[in-house]
Formats: structure tokens, sequence, C-alpha cells
């Protein structure tokens, strides 16, 4: 169990590990992320219609934005950069509005409005730093729990596949390597020390893929095909073209994203046991909107700062920022490199799917252990709990249930985690000043 670290600067974020521990370290963050990363260029360019090979290009793409705002989270450079383990992917709230918007008026409008909204973002991040004295070890415990309870059915769907009508769904061979990648974690936690203990996702992944590859998942046949080097270019798609009502679709989306985000630089914060406040998630949010601005140059996605990683920190107690931001170089030559990405994306996916569900729940922990000091005998901090958990679980499960609703509100209502988020500042609002009343 993941104990609470007091918030001060002695937290072990700015330990530096041997350069050998960095990179083996930094590598398991970028597998924890990986699957998360690419899967937005992949629907996208499915959906949009584009060839295999546009799709691997928006693949590489990602790949190189993701790594470099990884690499900013990470160590920060002047105003940008929270400066804590955090890794950076493109977001699937983007998905739908990308989909929408290329195919009713083309590739080049979806890079206007992200260019736009992304600009916007890094204007408006100090205002949205400030709102985080609404974020009380209530609200932050219930959004970590909620983060945690949300991505873990992600990793359950690498295992079992999406579509339960399909043959293949939750197929035993699937089941058996998943569970062995798992009795693998606990093997290698309980019975490795130092360095290799910190490791054991890391061996647990490889040894499963191993094991996987042999039993005839996964393909290997294609990593060495295709370019070797790939390096992005501007504009790939034309000049981009700019829309009113696309713009705004999108900064529906980055408002969304705002409050996702926001609760990945508490949750970190939490975990490594540094205090996060507004200037530190100003930071975090600058990021973002400098990558989704990027994006509308060099032909990417709306891009946010993701969570997946924090629970991988919880579970090894590895709380330096410096091999995240060794990933983060790892997920830029992954991108520029594509053999070696090929390679990653060979991995059985039921192999990464059992490694997400493990470190997604160790972030469930954290969240459930700072919950554990709240003050439960006040019923207004139960209402908070159990409402946001409630609702904000609701779209994880039940996927349609929003579905009948104008699409504005669903861009919002689909993210569970956003709108129990919202959902528990308001009520933790509510009931303070009801109590500063009556007093």
């Amino acid at each position: 169990m993941v104990r609470e670290i007091p918030s001060t600067s002695d937290s072990g974020v700015d330990d530096r590990p041997p350069w050998g521990h960095l990179v083996l370290l930094g590598l398991q963050h970028v597998l924890v992320m990986y699957a998360g990363a690419v899967v937005v260029p992949m629907v996208v360019g499915s959906a949009l219609g584009l060839g295999q090979d546009e799709i691997a290009t928006l693949v590489c793409i990602d790949l190189v934005l993701a790594g470099i705002g990884t690499i900013l989270q990470s160590l920060g450079l002047w105003k940008f950069g929270i400066r804590m383990p955090l890794v950076v992917g493109a977001a699937s709230n983007g998905i739908v509005p990308m989909i929408l918007i290329g195919q009713s008026k083309g590739l080049p409008t979806v890079y206007g409005s992200l260019l736009v909204g992304g600009v916007l973002w890094v204007l408006l991040a100090p205002f949205f730093g400030s709102l985080m004295r609404l974020f009380p070890a209530v609200v932050t415990g219930t959004v970590i729990t909620l983060i945690g309870l949300t991505l873990i059915p992600v990793g359950l769907r690498l295992i079992t596949g999406k579509d339960p009508g399909a043959p293949d769904y939750a197929a035993p061979g699937n089941l058996l390597i998943a569970g062995f990648t798992v009795l693998l974690v606990v093997v290698f936690s309980r019975f490795l020390r130092g360095l290799l203990g910190q490791l054991s996702l890391l061996l647990a992944l490889v040894v499963g893929a191993i094991v996987g590859w042999i039993a005839g998942m996964g393909a290997l046949t294609r990593v060495g095909s295709g370019p070797v080097l790939g390096v992005p270019e501007p504009f790939h798609y034309g000049m981009v073209q700019f829309d009113l009502p696309s713009i705004l679709l999108f900064l529906i989306v980055v408002l969304v994203l705002t409050v996702e985000a926001s609760g990945q630089g508490l949750a970190v914060g939490q975990v490594v046991g540094r205090k996060v406040g507004p200037a530190e998630i100003s930071r975090l949010l600058r990021v973002d909107g400098l990558l989704t601005a990027l994006s509308g140059i060099f032909n990417g996605f709306a891009y946010t700062t993701f969570g997946q990683n924090i629970g991988l920190i919880a579970l090894t107690k590895v709380r330096s920022r410096y091999p995240v931001a060794v990933g983060g170089v790892i997920l830029v030559l992954l991108g520029v490199v594509q053999p070696i990405g090929r390679l990653v994306a060979a991995i059985p996916q039921p192999v990464i799917g059992a490694v997400a569900v493990v470190t997604f729940a160790a972030l469930t922990v954290s969240g459930i252990e700072l919950l554990s000091e709240v003050d439960f005998s006040r019923s207004g901090n139960l209402v908070v709990v159990m409402i946001a958990l409630g609702v904000g679980l609701a779209p994880t499960g039940a996927p349609d249930l929003y579905h009948q609703l104008p699409f504005v509100a669903q861009v919002f209502l689909d993210s569970g985690v956003a709108t129990g988020t919202v959902l528990a500042v308001v009520l933790n609002a509510l009931f303070h000043l009801r109590r500063e009343r009556d007093g």
C-alpha cells in the first residue's frame, strides 16, 4: 500500500538515479502509456479513411510530440512544465471532434482549430491554475480514485478486446497470457530487490511479450519493413484553415481536458509528496496547450497530461522526474526510428493490458488512501465522494448513457473524470459554504 508522503521539497522528485537506471526506468514509463498514446491516431486515421502509410505517419508524429511534451513536463522550460514525473499523450476526448470536422470540412480545418485552441489554452492557463484552491483533500482523493477506476477498464479491454460479439473476445489464450503477466508482477515484486524490484513491471512486460510471441500473439514480421527514419513535416495535409464553429467545438474539448489534466497534476503531487498549487497547474496546462498548438502545424492531435504512469510511481516508489524525461526522449526516438516503434507496437495487447490494470489499480489505492484521512462523520464529505464517484463512473459502466443528448453535452458528460471532478468541486463548495454560514 502506498503511504502519503509529507509535502516537503525533499520528496525524491529531483533525485537523479544512475544513467543505466534512468534508461530502464524511463522505458518502463513509456511501455505503461504507449498503448494509450498510439490508439488515438489509429482510430482517427481509420475513421477518416486514411491509408496504412498515412496512419503510420500519424502515429510517428504523435509519438514525437508526446515525447516533447513529456520532456517539458518533467524538466520544465521557463513557464512551461510542472517539473514532476508526468507523461503527455494524445487525448481520446479529441477523437470525435477530429472525425466530425475532418469528414465534413477536411483536415486543414481540423488543424486550424487545434492551432487556435492550443494558443488560447496557453494564454488562459493562469486562470485555470488559480482555481486549484477548490481542490481540498476530499476532492483530490475523489478525483484520484475516479481516474484510477476509470482507467482500469481501458486495460481490461486491451486483454479482452473491444467487441463482445467478436469470436475472439476474451479468448482463453488472452486471459492466460494476461494472468501469467500479472503473476510475474507479483513474483518479481516479492522476490526482487533494488533496481530489479523497481523494474518488476518492465520485466514482467518483457517476459510476457516473449511468451506471447512464442505462442503466436503479435506480429513481428512487420518490424523490419518500411522506412528506418521519419521526421514530421509541417502542414502535411495543406495549410490550415479556420472555421469558427469548429474552433468553438475544440474549445469545449480544451475545457474538458483542463479539468482532467488538473486532476492528474494533483494526483502526482499526492503520490510524490510535493505540493501542487495554482502555479504548478498553470505550467502543466501550458505544455498541453503548446503541444496542441504545435499539432496544428505538424498534424498531431489534442494533447493532455496522462495519468497512466502515476500508478507506476506509486507502485515502484521511484518519484524522480528524470526517468520520465528519459522516457520522453525514448518516445521521440520511437517516432523517429520507426523499427523501434514497430517492435514496441508488436507487444501482444493482453500483456500491455495486464500491466496497465496493475498500474491503474495502484493509482486507485493512492486515492483511497487519501480519502481514508477525510472525516466522513460530516455528511457533506460523504455526499461529495458518493455523488462524484457514482456519476463519474457512469460512462464507464454505461458507455451509451448520454448518446441521445446534444453532441455538445456528450463531449463533456462522456468524460467521467471531468464530470466527477466538477461535481466534487461544486458539492464541496456547497457544503463548505453552508458550514461557514451556519458557523
